[in-house]
């Protein structure tokens, strides 16, 4: 487990941070949907040229397929992405030969353009098999060269927002959760329960994401009523709002041709959607006469094709 701190300086009051979350992508997977990737990563890129705007990408692990020949159970050629065997005999031969460091220089290729933006990736369970079982530490290649910080599996960060106010600056701070996955489970009941569980254990986390399941799913809001430990007692309760988040993957589900290990394994179709933490550091605290103890957050949801 990793505990970091991303401090972010803004301007004023009406500064926005936004945080897209970038699970389960798979790069060098035959379904994998690098043209919906390279949208998102356009998205980004726009984002950063708007004034006011702070943006920031986190990586939630399998980022590359990274599944090799040796391994027997899950190798199948038929899911090998075709940009893998494209070329002359003696560049297929090579590729193969090194699949997933031809997996991390694509995902280098693709999200090289938001670099500066990424804060930092967790190691899926896909990375976690090459380094365990053949000896491979695909993870730690891609945050060296993406130049952003290693998570390991879970990881805990708190964001501190700073303002000038005069001759101080002005200070508050939200917390996100992230893991790579927190049990798996197909039923329609089994995301909404993982997430809920997370919220509960993780009590400390304004948002709590994590994927795996390939699963898109958002809860929240879930209000907290308190008042403050010290200090004036404000005229009422102080309320937070807390989310968690599956940001859902970047597979194909179904797709014409050889059969993939998600048609194979009867994996339902999977909504196609992403989502962003949207959080304004600095916004009045009272909204319809409630006053609030952190920064107003919002889950913005929206398809990726």
């Amino acid at each position: 487990m990793r505990i970091i701190e991303e401090v972010i300086e803004c301007a004023g009051r009406s500064d926005r941070v936004e945080i897209f979350p970038f699970y389960d992508m798979h790069v060098g997977k035959s379904n994998c949907n690098e043209i919906a990737i390279k949208k998102q990563v356009q998205e980004v890129r726009n984002r950063v040229k708007k004034p006011g705007r702070h943006i920031r990408v986190l990586l939630g692990g399998d980022a590359a397929n990274s599944i090799s020949p040796s391994d027997r159970k899950r190798f199948d050629f038929s899911d090998v992405a075709d940009w893998l065997v494209q070329g002359s005999p003696e560049e297929v031969k090579d590729a193969l030969a090194d699949l997933p460091n031809r997996e991390i220089k694509r995902i280098i290729e693709i999200l090289g353009p938001i670099k500066e933006q990424i804060i930092g990736a967790l190691e899926g369970n896909h990375e976690k098999s090459l380094r365990k079982y053949h000896n491979m530490d695909v993870q730690e290649r891609l945050c060296e060269k993406l130049g952003c910080k290693n998570l390991s599996d879970e990881a805990l960060i708190r964001l501190r927002f700073k303002r000038p106010t005069g001759r101080t600056n002005a200070t508050t701070t939200a917390i996100i959760y992230l893991r790579h996955g927190y049990g798996a489970g197909r039923s329609v009941g089994a995301e909404p329960s993982k997430l809920a569980a997370m919220l509960n254990e993780w009590e400390c986390a304004d948002v709590c994401l994590s994927g795996h399941t390939h699963t898109f799913e958002d809860f929240g809001p879930k209000a907290v009523a308190t008042i403050p430990q010290r200090g004036v007692l404000p005229t009422g309760l102080l309320w937070r709002h807390r989310f968690a988040l599956n940001p859902g993957c970047w597979l194909d589900s179904h797709s014409i041709g050889r059969g993939t290990y998600d048609s194979q394994a009867c994996y339902p179709a999977r909504a196609f959607m992403t989502a962003k933490i949207v959080i304004w550091p600095f916004y009045s605290p009272y909204i319809e006469g409630r006053e609030f103890s952190c920064p107003k957050i919002e889950i913005r949801k929206y398809p990726i094709l």
